[in-house]
């Protein structure tokens, strides 16, 4: 009884706080177009990342016009590139010869399957990276959820572990695929499915990804390369 009443009369340490966590991240296409980038603005975003290319051709018909539209709010600004069955070079040609990417834009593969065609494999995916990087000196962003966790089927991939993750997955917590110990980005919701907030003024329902940090420290860490 002595040894539980000294122990009770010491002062309890203080919780742990929790890191800042900001859902200040938005991805949009031609899904979300129309937008008004000033209310998205004044609703708090600060990050946009807009499709831009699809495989060996493809291009998103609202990127050019979003960057333009955007670019008065000085949002953090990134691009992807939805991956797919088609030969990996002419995908990295033609992602960067679309979007011509600044050092600070944030670059990104699009690694989930392909709804119109063939689906880019995970031989694919890497090809991709280490031709990407060749070409620019940086990683891209990978962007994958449970397809990425499929392919990898338990095994730590050595070569796209390189590439900072942006997790896709709607529920209460980020499991992340094998190899990665964080995410850079996690898109918690499609806008409906997944904890809130799931709207953004100017747009409606979109995508969000948080980020583990403050607003400052995101734009230390932008565009993660």
């Amino acid at each position: 009884m002595a040894a539980c009443l000294h122990m009770h009369s010491r002062r309890a340490p203080r919780p742990k706080r929790n890191a800042a966590m900001i859902r200040t991240v938005i991805d949009v296409s031609h899904w979300e177009d129309p937008i008004d980038f000033e209310k998205v603005a004044a609703d708090g975003i600060v990050a946009v990342i807009a499709k831009a290319t699809q495989g060996a051709a493809g291009i998103d018909k609202t990127y050019a016009k979003y960057q333009k539209a955007a670019a008065p709010y000085k949002f953090l600004w990134g691009s992807y590139h939805f991956g797919t069955g088609s030969e990996v070079d002419a995908q990295v040609e033609h992602y960067l010869r679309t979007t011509k990417p600044g050092d600070s834009e944030l670059v990104c593969l699009d690694f989930e399957p392909n709804p119109s065609g063939p689906t880019m494999t995970l031989d694919q995916a890497r090809d991709f990276v280490v031709l990407f990087q060749d070409r620019t000196g940086r990683y891209p962003v990978l962007y994958g959820g449970y397809w990425l966790k499929e392919r990898l089927n338990g095994k730590a991939d050595e070569i796209l572990i390189k590439c900072p993750l942006w997790l896709a997955q709607y529920g209460p917590k980020a499991v992340l695929p094998v190899g990665w110990k964080e995410y850079a980005l996690w898109q918690y919701t499609d806008g409906h499915d997944g904890p809130p907030p799931h709207a953004v003024s100017g747009i409606g329902p979109c995508d969000r990804s948080q980020f583990r940090g403050t607003i400052d420290q995101l734009r230390k860490r932008w565009p993660f390369s």
